[in-house]
């Protein structure tokens, strides 16, 4: 699947709203916000995690939502407002020569009115920047009760992700919805447990940094569970982009990828 045709199915969605599987897991951001609109974009980001923990929307139409925000992001005002060239001097110092991925918390605020409203991003939504090294990966892995999102701001990854159809103690079923090698800077994907579960994103360059949005414990009673880490490698293969990937520790699959 390509970007370009992602962004046409992308454009085509808006079209028949509320139907959250017509939206795209992948398509480019269009860079449309000028630095003084940051604060608003923030604002829209926060909104709609709010409304997702407070049940007002489900993780469908968050991911429908965040498809919308993160097309209209202007990525060199984000860099400005995470004041990008420290942070990645802080992030590269931390990595230390073994870790092949480090994610780092940052706080965001909004608009001034939203402060007064009490919509500040820890109240909701848990914002980092990552960083990973060229030829590692986040390793293919799910979650339980958790709805993310990543927005590429810097490098060029290769992303992979998985509808989940099956889950026992040891083993997943997956059928891959994305295989794309080379995902550049204003692209971006979602995930839940409804859409696109397992996801796997290897850097392809030096300088590969992701900004993600991620709410956790979502549902009411539905377990919660963080990387659940999957050897997409060792996977037996079904048929229709189909596997049976068996599960792994959290120090397997960073040796592996």
């Amino acid at each position: 699947m390509s970007i370009r045709i992602d962004r046409r199915r992308m454009l085509d969605s808006i079209a028949i709203a509320g139907l959250a599987c017509s939206m795209p897991a992948f398509t480019l951001g269009s860079n449309e916000l000028e630095s003084h609109d940051m604060a608003g974009w923030l604002d829209r980001l926060y909104l709609n995690a709010q409304m997702l923990r407070q049940k007002r929307i489900s993780s469908l139409q968050w991911q429908e939502a965040m498809d919308r925000i993160y097309r209209d992001v202007s990525v060199p005002a984000l860099h400005e407002r995470l004041d990008f060239k420290l942070l990645q001097k802080e992030i590269l110092d931390a990595i230390g020569p073994q870790r092949g991925e480090l994610f780092r918390r940052v706080v965001l605020p909004g608009s001034d009115e939203a402060k007064k409203e009490g919509k500040e991003p820890h109240r909701a939504l848990i914002t980092k920047v990552a960083h990973i090294k060229k030829g590692r990966s986040i390793p293919p892995h799910g979650h339980s009760n958790m709805a993310s999102a990543f927005l590429c701001i810097s490098g060029e990854f290769a992303v992979r992700k998985y509808d989940k159809l099956e889950e026992n103690d040891g083993e997943m079923v997956l059928r891959q919805t994305i295989d794309e090698p080379a995902a550049g800077v204003g692209t971006w994907s979602s995930i839940s447990d409804y859409r696109n579960n397992v996801h796997w994103l290897t850097a392809k360059t030096d300088d590969c940094y992701l900004f993600t949005s991620k709410l956790i414990g979502v549902e009411t009673g539905r377990p919660l569970h963080g990387r659940i880490n999957f050897d997409v490698l060792d996977a037996k293969t079904l048929g229709s982009a189909t596997y049976r990937a068996p599960k792994i520790s959290h120090a397997e699959a960073a040796e592996r990828y």
